[in-house]
């Protein structure tokens, strides 16, 4: 079960960033472009911040549109529940009931009849991959049963696209024992070009001997990260056709398919429409894909998006190191932070890796694997590198995103982050721990006592092969205390949802809905019998879950008086569903059909009628 997902860049020496002749416009300088902006989607100036950009919206006049007749949850204590919503320009100017909406209908208002439908704050993804799924999910789609499914599938793509390179994405970890695939099975099939497939949690790769060819890959070819991120090999040092975590998958993929900025903004756009279908506003991009060696080139693209008024979502965006190079890589996240703040896109935070998976053996846990006793994760960076890490990053205000899938980094996470704040001076802190799929009892109640933001994956946390089989043969008992969001919530923690799409253990999706309803089922979506993932009191209810996929992500992402609910003064992002999922059964809550989807006040998704 994947946990990140994220890519080991390859910057420049030269840690300036120059933007491509691409990003250039008359009578604005490079420089100008990154730290004034282009103009934004409703024509204002893009690098105005949101906080002036709303105070033009509240000029005197009448609404731009007004929703009323609907069921409107707000996610504000003092009224939880309104029935009409007004908006002008990018903001929202009344809630409450159809009267108090009515002095705001002009000649130009448009007036939509909710006829007693759902409205919620638009979905805050709080960790996901954009330019990394676009890429990732590209080819042939393996989330299949079974290993006999997948090279089946495999036969029938490769007979149906007869020439060039064959790739694919979703293969499962239940499909192969420990030692993972090899490149045997796939060149009984494909002998004769090169294949590579991804793992469903993107932390891994299998491909064919012409791709290892093709790579430049040998026996004697050194491991990027001995005994973290490596090129499997068998007993008698020849390689299978595996390969584990980010580094060693990246220096395949930049042989094999190496990306442009043309092919990757195309992907890109398809996902964009999907997710605003899907009523995501505000994505948490927790690991760009590079582009030309860099990752400050993706978010040029969605800056470039921005400017054309193609960008339908606002993107938070961090810096991931990408070597233990501790103060060049705190000043770079420090740069990145002050050159890319446009309205829509910003850098606000720096990733750290901290470790893999377990079903990679390669998750930092307190205690050996159940299964592999003698099995030593060699994590990216020593104890003393983190926290040396963290409390620099903390020093220059800069929030830290660290992956954590065991409870040992978890532990080694928590103790860096307490570590900066008893040796910096106070301040308003959002640091936060990805994935935290297992976290030992003694560290629960520090999310709340520090402050730190459990970001979890709920789509995860169903009964499936990974969660039942896979993971219980790492962990043994320690399975049974997997991806408790409730202990964090009930121990005064802060919890945020993120789908971490593309990866995932058992099953790839970026919807929200998805995630919200095995949030609060524990249960595989589309079976209402299937077994409940213990703890089964873990489960949480709908209130809690809708709220971890709103106010949780933006308070992470420190936009908590921006976005997240449904108040006056706030930006109007905001998602209609068909039906009111308080009153649905909950195997039924991801079915229910998004009819709209609004960020910034300007419609960014309508089903057709």
């Amino acid at each position: 079960m994947c946990r990140n997902c994220a890519i080991v860049h390859r910057f420049h020496a030269n840690t300036s960033f120059t933007p491509p002749s691409r990003f250039s416009f008359p009578g604005v300088n490079r420089r100008q472009f990154l730290t004034a902006g282009l103009l934004g989607a409703a024509g204002l100036a893009a690098a105005v911040p949101a906080r002036m950009a709303r105070a033009t919206d509240e000029a005197q006049g009448p609404a731009s549109v007004v929703f009323r007749g609907g069921r409107v949850y707000t996610l504000e204590a003092e009224r939880p529940w309104a029935e009409a919503v007004a908006v002008r320009g990018r903001s929202i100017v009344a809630v409450g009931s159809n009267a108090d909406v009515e002095p705001f209908i002009g000649p130009g208002t448009r007036v939509i009849e909710l006829d007693g439908r759902m409205m919620l704050p638009g979905f805050v993804e709080a960790h996901i991959h954009p330019t990394l799924g676009s890429f990732f999910t590209g080819g042939l789609d393996l989330q299949v049963p079974s290993r006999n499914d997948a090279l089946a599938a495999i036969a029938r793509y490769a007979k149906e696209n007869p020439s060039g390179l064959v790739r694919g994405f979703g293969w499962r970890a239940d499909m192969f024992p420990p030692e993972g695939p090899t490149r045997a099975d796939l060149d009984r099939i494909i002998p004769d070009r090169p294949a590579f497939f991804f793992n469903i949690d993107v932390h891994s790769l299998w491909m064919n001997s012409k791709a290892i060819e093709a790579a430049g890959i040998t026996r004697d070819t050194p491991d990027p990260v001995p005994g973290f991120s490596y090129f499997k090999r068998d007993t008698t040092g020849e390689l299978t056709g595996y390969v584990l975590e980010t580094p060693a998958v990246m220096a395949v993929v930049e042989k094999l398919a190496p990306i442009t900025y043309e092919s990757m903004k195309g992907w890109l756009q398809e996902w964009l429409g999907k997710a605003s279908a899907a009523g995501i506003t505000t994505v948490f991009d927790t690991g760009a894909m590079p582009l030309d060696g860099d990752q400050l080139n993706t978010f040029g693209l969605y800056i470039d998006l921005e400017r054309q008024q193609r960008l339908p979502l606002r993107v938070k965006a961090c810096y991931m190191v990408s070597k233990p190079d501790i103060e060049r890589e705190v000043e770079r996240a420090i740069e990145l932070r002050s050159r890319v703040s446009t309205e829509l896109v910003q850098v606000s935070a720096l990733k750290i890796i901290g470790d893999g998976t377990a079903e990679g053996y390669t998750a930092v846990l307190l205690d050996p694997y159940s299964d592999k006793p003698e099995t030593v994760v060699k994590a990216p960076y020593g104890r003393e590198q983190l926290q040396a890490m963290v409390s620099r990053a903390d020093a220059a205000g800069l929030d830290v995103h660290i992956h954590a899938f065991g409870d040992g980094l978890t532990r080694m996470a928590l103790d860096a982050i307490e570590a900066a704040m008893g040796a910096n001076p106070p301040r308003d802190r959002r640091h936060g721990l990805a994935h935290l799929v297992y976290v030992d009892d003694a560290d629960i109640a520090r999310f709340g006592k520090l402050g730190v933001v459990a970001q979890l994956s709920a789509n995860w946390m169903s009964a499936d092969p990974d969660t039942t089989r896979i993971l219980p043969q790492r962990l043994g008992e320690r399975a049974r205390r997997m991806l408790r969001p409730k202990a964090v919530l009930d121990a005064g923690g802060i919890v945020a949802f993120g789908t971490d799409w593309p990866a995932a253990g058992y099953y790839s999706t970026y919807k929200p809905l998805e995630s919200i309803q095995v949030a609060i089922t524990r249960q595989q979506l589309d079976d209402p019998a299937a077994p409940v993932l213990e703890p089964a009191d873990e489960r949480l209810s709908l209130e809690q879950a809708i709220r971890a996929n709103t106010m949780g992500g933006a308070y992470q992402l420190r936009m908590e008086d921006q976005i997240g609910s449904i108040r006056a003064g706030k930006l109007a992002d905001l998602v209609v569903l068909r039906k009111n999922l308080f009153e649905v059964g909950k195997h039924e809550v991801a079915r229910v059909p998004v009819d709209m989807t609004m960020m910034n006040g300007r419609f960014t998704y309508e089903a057709a009628a």
